[in-house]
């Protein structure tokens, strides 16, 4: 019976990645006829109303919770944006470079270097961005640029819910990132004035990342995640930028040449090296923690 959940959650896992990676090219093709701030804003909202009955509890919140709402929100703004200007699946490739800075991150705010693995991972990572985005003038278009940008507010997004989850609920804390992006992208929409063409492509891609890929995807992750290990979890959704790459050849005429080609196995290799190595040492010093405590507990 645990073998059976195990495949059935990397399925699960498996689908996330699938559906996370189609989306690229689904809001590229939107934002011909939506800006970005609209249709975040709609995204997020049918998102936080379809997953409303899942609040529980009352309505304390940590605060990195809120923190956690404000990252998710630059991640998707600079993302979607960024999107205008470059492809989807150069974006879905640098997008993923999140998992990469977690680490580095992480080591700056704690002051300390960060662990080897993490740097084998970037140093791959880095590598291959320089071969995927760095084209005639030796420099990473705009679009490449911003969505850089994005991978870094993932960053510290990831950071955030690490934080804030010690305390809170997953549904209430993923209820909370959710309103807060969709209130934001509102807010940005009333100054702003963005325009929008309620086309066919428009509301399928709306349909598709609202639902499937917000929350459902928040679900299907949280559930699969109770019953396979942390670096099944990291491989399996590595492939969310192999299957945007993939999405984005046959259906957006999406070009990758040997060069493409490269940077992004050289991408895909670091975000996988940097998450083993990272929960190998994650595992580690839960061990080592519960080592100590026994020693306690026996009176040592």
């Amino acid at each position: 019976m645990g073998l059976k959940k195990q495949y059935l959650a990397d399925l699960a896992l498996l689908g996330v990645a699938f559906v996370w990676g189609t989306t690229f090219q689904l809001v590229k093709d939107a934002l011909a006829d939506i800006d970005a701030y609209p249709f975040l804003a709609v995204r997020f909202l049918i998102a936080f109303l379809f997953l409303l009955p899942l609040w529980r509890g009352g309505w304390r919140c940590h605060p990195a919770a809120f923190r956690a709402g404000c990252y998710l929100f630059g991640g998707y703004a600079f993302q979607t944006i960024g999107l205008i200007w470059t492809t989807p699946g150069k974006a879905a490739f640098i997008t993923g470079l999140s998992v990469i800075l977690v680490p580095f991150l992480a080591a700056v705010r704690e002051r300390k270097l960060p662990a080897w693995g993490a740097c084998c991972g970037a140093l791959l990572a880095a590598s291959g961005l320089g071969f995927l985005t760095l084209e005639g003038a030796f420099l990473p278009g705009k679009g490449d640029l911003l969505v850089f940008c994005c991978a870094v507010f993932f960053a510290l997004q990831i950071l955030a819910v690490k934080e804030a989850a010690k305390t809170m609920r997953a549904s209430n804390l993923t209820l909370i990132q959710l309103g807060m992006v969709s209130l934001l992208s509102f807010g940005i929409w009333a100054v702003d004035g963005g325009g929008v063409r309620w086309s066919p492509a428009v509301l399928w891609a709306l349909g598709v990342t609202s639902i499937p890929a917000t929350a459902a995807a928040f679900l299907a992750q949280s559930w699969a995640q109770r019953f396979t290990s942390p670096d099944r979890v990291a491989v399996i959704l590595a492939m969310e930028p192999v299957f945007a790459g993939i999405f984005s050849y046959f259906f957006g005429s999406e070009a990758f040449g040997p060069q493409k080609i490269l940077g992004c196995a050289l991408i895909l290799a670091g975000i996988i090296v940097s998450e083993l190595a990272g929960n190998a040492t994650e595992e580690k010093a839960s061990a080592a923690g519960k080592a100590a405590e026994g020693k306690g507990l026996s009176g040592g």
